[in-house]
């Protein structure tokens, strides 16, 4: 029976200046590289003016990658992603999980993003 490695990515973004822009960006190239939203939690507006979001991603990869080189190509990701909408503080948090057989990875659908 195939396996594959179910992966939820938690994602903080921290003091963006411009959060709309800067998440849309940052979503846009999770999104493109098969990644699919999950959850959206409550941003936190901070005195300067500066917003920090989390949200929570996900994604199944095939069982023959470890969990190192999906941290590693992930990683690789985040940087482009935070590079690409001007983040300067991302923070990122693996959670990995075996699935077997043709079992849906994901109870939920896609959530949309605050630009879809």
């Amino acid at each position: 029976m195939k396996s594959k490695i179910k992966v939820l990515l938690t994602i903080a973004c921290r003091s963006m200046k411009h959060p709309k822009f800067q998440r849309s960006r940052f979503d846009q190239t999770l999104m493109s590289n098969s990644w699919m939203l999950q959850e959206n939690k409550t941003a936190d507006i901070h005195d300067d003016g500066t917003v920090s979001t989390a949200s929570v991603w996900g994604r199944t990869f095939n069982s023959r990658k470890s969990n190192e080189d999906i941290i590693r190509i992930t990683g690789n990701l985040l940087n482009r992603a935070a590079a690409d909408a001007g983040l300067e503080k991302v923070e990122s948090d693996f959670q990995f999980e075996i699935i077997m057989g043709n079992i849906e990875p994901f109870n939920t659908v896609s959530v949309m993003t605050q630009d879809d």
